[in-house]
């Protein structure tokens, strides 16, 4: 393959940007000297320009835009999107030799010289996963682990020292995702009798959680530890070398998801589309049958803690 071509389902939230990240590494890793385009709707460059293994980044949102970042010389097309028709509109007219993308009842599906049919039910990061995988075969969790331990490999020499328990306590779309802070420190106390002696936890938090550093702070707990704002090689590495990662619906919990390292996700709702099911991994939904993320009890956290690990 000298050239492919990949259209992400983009929004503005950092994890819609990171469930795409081990597709575009399994591209490299398959035809390690092609050059792979990212194209998105929106102005998010940034988050894949930083990624070794995209060459480049092009904004499209219109059809216009759409159609000219489609090169129609290029060897492999995938298209993320599920929903819109012009996406197959315009693979339809620049017909690349390969075009991979989601069957989802629309009139364009028949474009697609292979597809992996869309279930809202899938973790959405092993169904961008299995559009790949259903033009070439490959194992989803190795591409995934080995996608987070090529993005810790970028960390500088001052890694992270290593936790037991990684704790993220993010949501940034807003507080109805935001299991409360002090949740997590009861759980982390609960946590401590499973743990070995001196067990340390390490809290993942960025620029939307400075009360809770700053209320975590004064708490002056040796065992705990903290990656502020800190970049994505950083958390990568300090997931790698945990036991077990617990962590609300944010951005950096997907690289926990596919590190394989035991998990456990707060939920306010069901919604299997952001958490990948797995023996070693378990999410945990309000007590009452609510939507109301605070109305999720430690104990039950807890419970689904002992059993992933």
């Amino acid at each position: 393959m000298k050239e492919v071509v990949v259209f992400i389902r983009s929004m503005q939230f950092l994890g819609t940007q990171i469930v795409s990240y081990p597709l575009l590494y399994q591209i490299k890793q398959f035809w390690p000297d092609c050059h792979l385009r990212v194209v998105a709707q929106d102005n998010v460059g940034k988050h894949y320009l930083s990624l070794p293994w995209v060459d480049e980044f092009v904004q499209a949102d219109r059809f216009g835009a759409v159609y000219h970042a489609m090169n129609s010389s290029a060897d492999l097309l995938i298209v993320l999107h599920f929903a819109s028709e012009k996406y197959g509109a315009a693979a339809l007219l620049k017909r690349p030799r390969f075009r991979l993308g989601f069957k989802h009842k629309r009139i364009t599906d028949f474009v697609w010289t292979h597809a992996h049919r869309k279930d809202f039910s899938e973790y959405m990061g092993l169904g961008n996963l299995l559009v790949l995988a259903a033009f070439k075969p490959f194992d989803p969790a190795v591409a995934a682990r080995a996608c987070v331990t090529a993005i810790a490999a970028q960390c500088a020499d001052d890694l992270p020292e290593p936790s037991d328990v990684v704790l993220m306590p993010g949501g940034g779309a807003g507080d109805y995702k935001r299991w409360p802070i002090k949740e997590f420190v009861q759980l982390a106390d609960l946590l401590k009798p499973s743990l070995p002696s001196g067990a340390s936890f390490c809290f993942v938090l960025g620029p939307d959680e400075t009360k809770e550093y700053e209320w975590l702070l004064s708490l002056h707990r040796d065992d705990f530890k903290f990656l502020m704002t800190r970049p994505l090689p950083e958390i990568a590495a300090a997931v790698l070398k945990a036991k077990l990662v617990v962590a609300n619906d944010c951005g950096p919990s997907h690289l926990a998801q596919f590190s394989g390292v035991p998990y456990v996700g707060v939920f306010h709702e069901l919604n299997r589309e952001w958490f990948w099911a797995r023996n070693n991994t378990a999410d945990v939904l309000p007590w009452d049958g609510s939507t109301e993320i605070k109305h999720v009890r430690p104990e039950d956290v807890l419970a689904a803690c002992l059993k992933v690990i």
